[in-house]
């Protein structure tokens, strides 16, 4: 069940992060700069400002998702459930919440995630270097294109019907009927 967090959930959303971030920074070859969520002030900083939701089972914490505007800044979901469509649905749940373009920034060779975006439409728009507990590493922003909605053509005007001998196409004097 998706709902919103509370700061109760504080601990179980430490525990998710610490489980599940691992495995993203071992995809882009960094897995030595983790740093626990707790120790981190400037994540923690981050997430106070955030919207986020999470995915109670049972209740345990399974996951959650976290926004700063258009901004998807957290996703993560305990590696006990993963690929179990946790993240879709807590994706898809934030993702008509809201304003402009969402947008977010995954690890380049994070491609369980970069798969999730891009079924869900998200493209890559930029690819720069970066650092994680200083180390290098390559991360790729993806974001969403929301549609403009479908034109639809303008009815077209009717035209009045007229026969050829109204149109000053008669047809020759010599083509009558009998």
């Amino acid at each position: 069940m998706i709902r919103e967090y509370h700061q109760r959930d504080w601990s179980e959303v430490c525990r998710v992060f610490d489980r599940s971030k691992p495995h993203e920074l071992a995809a882009g070859g960094i897995g030595e700069s983790f740093v626990p969520l707790a120790d981190d002030e400037k994540r923690i900083a981050d997430f106070a400002r955030s919207t986020v939701f999470v995915w109670e089972e049972k209740g345990k914490l399974r996951g959650f998702v976290g926004h700063e505007g258009s901004y998807i800044g957290w996703l993560f979901v305990d590696p006990a459930a993963f690929r179990s469509g946790i993240a879709r649905a807590l994706l898809r749940h934030i993702l008509p919440r809201l304003n402009g373009e969402p947008w977010l920034w995954a690890m380049k060779n994070n491609r369980a995630a970069i798969s999730l975006y891009r079924s869900e439409g998200f493209e890559i728009v930029e690819e720069r270097e970066t650092q994680n507990g200083g180390m290098p590493c390559l991360a790729v922003k993806l974001q969403l294109r929301k549609k403009a909605p479908k034109q639809q053509s303008p009815e077209p005007t009717p035209q009045a019907v007229m026969h050829p001998r109204d149109a000053g196409c008669a047809p020759p004097a010599d083509m009558t009927h009998r």
